[in-house]
Formats: structure tokens, sequence, C-alpha cells
């Protein structure tokens, strides 16, 4: 095992750690906010992927469309089966923006994420034998995450807007 293969699985088990903890647990939604984790992890993947030493080649390419495209869909899906629930009373961010609703994706957002990451990983193992090798980089893992998270984002953004105000529903109940 190679530092760089080290880093990689430390980076997932990080990334499934504390995006799996989001999944399951209600978090204020400010729509600000929503699309600061993707592009974080999109700008590291990108700067991930030049910085490597690794030729990437049209079967990286095609892997890369396949595993990107994939992880639009899930975060979409994801995205559909989050539940809102409206706060108590409205948090505000360190921006002045205020939340009103809370939601969660729950655990079933949790067993679509971790399907993703079987099959993006069971992707790697047939990309790597087939002569695919840039796709197996922490570079690749970043931008398949920030795709994901992207697709999730933009649903609960276009849902958001079909909410009712907090306060209109009773409080403690969920709403889809």
């Amino acid at each position: 095992m190679n530092l760089d293969t080290l880093a990689n699985i430390v980076l997932i088990v990080l990334l499934v750690g504390w995006l799996g903890y989001r999944q399951t647990t209600w978090r204020p939604v400010e729509q600000s906010r929503l699309w600061r984790t993707p592009l974080i992890l999109a700008v590291l993947g990108i700067v991930n992927l030049a910085r490597g030493d690794v030729a990437i080649g049209g079967l990286d390419v095609a892997v890369l469309v396949i595993e990107v495209v994939l992880a639009l869909g899930v975060g979409a899906w994801m995205g559909a089966l989050a539940h809102f629930r409206p706060l108590d009373r409205p948090v505000t961010g360190r921006r002045g923006e205020s939340a009103v609703v809370e939601s969660r994706t729950g655990w079933w957002g949790l067993a679509l994420w971790a399907a993703l990451l079987l099959v993006r990983i069971g992707v790697d193992v047939a990309a790597t034998a087939m002569g695919a090798h840039a796709v197996t980089g922490a570079g690749v893992i970043l931008m398949v995450f920030a795709a994901n998270r992207a697709a999730r984002n933009a649903v609960l953004a276009a849902r958001l807007g079909h909410l009712p105000v907090a306060g209109a529903r009773r409080p403690g109940a969920a709403a889809r």
C-alpha cells in the first residue's frame, strides 16, 4: 500500500462519516449555503486532478462521465427523498440569512449514498483492470461527491420554493 492509496482510504472514510452523519440529522436549510460544499469539493477535485502525474486517457474520461452521471442521478433522488420540517424559530447564519426549515435525507438517503459508494468502488476496480488509472485518484472521488451534493441540493432548492413558510404547519411535523 502506497501513500496515495492510504490518503484515498482516509479521504473516503472521512467523507463517508461526515456525509453519513449529515444525512441522518436535521439541519437548518439556508439557500446560500447549499452550494458551498459541492463547490469546495469540485475545486479540490479539479486541483487534485491537475496536480496529478497520471495521464488522463479516453477510458478515464468515459469512466468519469459515467460516475458523474450516476452521482447526479443518486443526488437528485436523495433530494427528492429529503424531508422538511419547520424550525420553532428562524436560525440566522453568519451572513444574516435566516433558515426557517430544516431538512434531512434520512436512512434511505444514507442507503442510496452507500450504494453509490459501492458502485463507484466496483467501477473503479473494473476501470483499473481495463487500464484506466486516473479515475482511482482522490480528485475524481471529490468530483463525484461534488456532483452528488450539487444534484441533491438543486432538488432541495427547487422543493424549498414550494414549501409553506414556517409556522404554517404544526411544529414537529415533518413535511415531504
